[in-house]
């Protein structure tokens, strides 16, 4: 209310206020789980990559949106980190200057606040399949959508 009253002050009579509220409404119910699949140290800096990137989180790249992590074993702290993606491109860079104990290959690495656009930019670059959803509270979950299979993929080829 508060926001149309100062638009209505401002605005001629005529004009329509459209307001889109996907991020402050459902971001923060999203987490995106990824696996490490690398550790490596160069010039002074911790790249950690993982099995994910800019195929399921295209906010990053195209908004510079800034995300936070944690290894879900080893919550808080640790070294400075920059979070990779698969891809193989300059722009696959997850998060820059994260935090993370004492990640290791195999580890899982929770990004949060992820529900608002990462599952409907979610694409096939690179060939990279989509990830499953899976809806999750009070301690049970259940799966919303599969894992996305190469005859996924294929099957729009003609």
């Amino acid at each position: 209310d508060a926001l149309v009253g100062a638009a209505r002050r401002v605005l001629p009579s005529t004009a329509r206020l459209l307001i889109e509220p996907g991020r402050s409404m459902i971001a923060e119910t999203g987490v995106t789980l990824y696996t490490v699949v690398s550790v490596k140290e160069n010039g002074g800096t911790t790249f950690v990559a993982v099995d994910g990137g800019m195929g399921d989180n295209l906010e990053v790249s195209l908004y510079g949106q800034r995300f936070e992590a944690t290894v879900a074993t080893r919550i808080g702290g640790g070294t400075i980190c920059t979070v990779v993606g698969r891809h193989c491109e300059s722009g696959d860079q997850l998060i820059d200057g994260v935090a993370l104990r004492d990640p290791v290959v195999g580890d899982i690495l929770a990004v949060p606040v992820t529900g608002a656009y990462c599952l409907t930019m979610a694409n096939n670059y690179n060939g990279a399949l989509r990830p499953p959803i899976v809806f999750a509270s009070d301690g049970t979950s259940r799966a919303v959508l599969r894992r996305e299979t190469y005859d996924d993929l294929l099957a729009r080829d003609l």
